[in-house]
């Protein structure tokens, strides 16, 4: 199939794609204007045949004519963060152009039409597990009322029976693969330079990135036809300390573990998000990923390990892999 795809020059879309041409798909990569991607497109492009697309996603026109001529249309564009200094922009990417490609594509026929939403769409929840049937949860950060606002849509095309097919991908971990580094390890770069870290109750499901590419792929393997779908794809439920302890691995060096409250931790990501109002900081420690991790809510994925016959990597290997 001929696969368009928004994001696919991000850390977790250009896994995407190396998954797809490695299935054997051809790829119509959307490539922003004035991005930098020579390295990437060429790696790709030794794997399958990759065609470049230069435009802004938030333009309908532009989006449209991506979109013509392609089979199905995986939609993995987003500005990811808690940086509410930019919600103007995750209002724009997030909410606005998530409708025209869903849109656009469900009026050209295209089949499946894929949206890569979150985990953090349904938290916090009461809920001790999180599946299908968990509801959607109201939203603090300009992130997650954007990314919730895309979900609504994509819920309200299914409703009407268009072959539109939701991802729920949690802390997505490992080696990027010619691009910047995810937001999770952006989240323990402050780990890796002062080697302390705080040992706190808790944890994070957390899931291999090559996990999320195959399961996109595999998702268009199955072609057209079947309908509205929704995976959840939480990976492995990791502890906090686990997480540090995979890190301490990766770094070939031991970090050192403070004690910390779940209050007082829960109250520094608060300060957090203050500080991130003014200056730049890291974009993967928040008032949301404090309570995430202190809430340690884990996902139900039998039905997507079922339907895509795939069985999770080990998240803490692919943490320790970030460091090769």
């Amino acid at each position: 199939m001929r696969v368009a795809v928004t994001g696919g020059t991000g850390y977790l879309g250009a896994h995407v794609v190396r998954s797809l041409l490695t299935a054997g798909h051809e790829v119509r990569l959307m490539v922003a204007p004035g991005e930098q991607v020579d390295k990437l497109v060429v790696a790709l492009s030794e794997l399958g045949p990759v065609e470049q697309f230069a435009g802004d996603v938030r333009s309908p026109d532009v989006v449209r004519s991506l979109l013509e001529g392609c089979d199905a249309v995986i939609h993995a564009a987003g500005v990811v963060g808690t940086d509410d200094r930019r919600a103007e922009l995750m209002w724009e990417v997030n909410a606005y152009a998530a409708e025209s490609v869903l849109r656009s594509a469900v009026d050209l026929g295209l089949d499946p039409v894929v949206l890569v939403s979150s985990y953090a769409v349904f938290t916090p929840t009461d809920d001790p597990v999180i599946n299908l049937e968990t509801a959607t949860a109201e939203a603090r950060s300009a992130y997650g009322q954007s990314k919730a606002h895309a979900e609504r849509y994509a819920r309200t095309l299914q409703d009407e029976g268009a072959p539109v097919v939701i991802t729920y991908p949690s802390s997505v971990v490992g080696p990027a693969f010619h691009t910047n580094v995810g937001i999770t390890e952006q989240g323990w770069s402050t780990i890796t330079r002062a080697r302390w870290a705080p040992r706190v109750h808790g944890g994070m499901p957390m899931v291999d990135v090559c996990d999320i590419g195959e399961v996109h792929s595999r998702i268009v393997d199955a072609g057209p036809g079947h309908g509205p779908r929704r995976y959840l794809c939480g990976g492995l439920l990791m502890p906090f300390d686990g997480m540090v302890d995979a890190v301490e691995n990766g770094m070939g060096r031991k970090v050192r573990r403070i004690p910390l409250s779940p209050g007082l931790f829960r109250a520094i990501g608060r300060a957090a998000d203050s500080v991130g109002r003014w200056v730049p900081i890291s974009g993967g420690f928040s008032r949301d990923a404090a309570e995430l991790l202190t809430a340690a809510t884990p996902t139900d994925d039998r039905e997507t390990l079922a339907d895509l016959q795939m069985q999770w990597r080990s998240p803490a290997e692919a943490i320790v892999a970030t460091f090769s």
